[in-house]
């Protein structure tokens, strides 16, 4: 028996795809990952560096008008560098996120015991169940991960009314892990 859902995202579902992506990279990289590593190395060096400049600053009174422009051009510099990965995000979403696209248009959900078919006015997918790799779910939303980092997302609302089925289908990915 097949057990059809229809549902629009909206871009706050973008953005909890890619907080749900993030925080599974995290899990899997774990606490001492190569880039948790590297950021505990730029900010001791830069701890290091104002210390440093600090003591530069007390020593040598008569340069510290010039050791004070650097330290305005570094604080700018800081502060760039701290806010440019959320820059980056939103206009990441800004580019991706087309108003007429797959992401954000008007979406058909179809489940039957071998696959889920999603079709869009981009057009149609089937994806049998083997191809999914894991699921994750917030408050809002599935997500039916495909790969380390892609995932069709699914609104729980729209899920509702087949949830039984729903659970049925997906009850061999509730352990898995990419």
């Amino acid at each position: 028996m097949n057990m059809t859902a229809s549902f629009t995202l909206v871009p706050a579902d973008f953005v909890r795809l890619q907080k749900m992506v993030s925080r599974r990279w995290h899990q899997k990289a774990g606490m001492l990952s190569w880039p948790f590593l590297l950021r505990v190395v730029v900010w001791l060096c830069i701890g290091l560096a104002g210390a440093a400049y600090a003591r530069l600053m007390r020593e040598f009174p008569e340069i510290s008008r010039p050791l004070g422009v650097v330290a305005c051009l570094l604080v700018v510099a800081l502060i760039a560098v701290v806010t440019m990965p959320y820059l980056s995000q939103a206009s990441m979403r800004k580019l991706m996120l087309l108003p007429d696209g797959a992401f954000l248009s008007p979406q058909t959900v179809t489940l039957s015991s071998d696959a889920i078919r999603v079709a869009s006015v981009r057009g149609d997918t089937i994806l049998p169940w083997s191809g999914v790799l894991a699921l994750a779910e917030d408050d809002v939303n599935y997500y039916l991960f495909i790969d380390a980092m892609q995932a069709l997302v699914l609104p729980r609302a729209a899920i509702a009314p087949m949830a039984a089925e729903f659970e049925q289908f997906t009850r061999h990915l509730r352990a898995s892990a990419i």
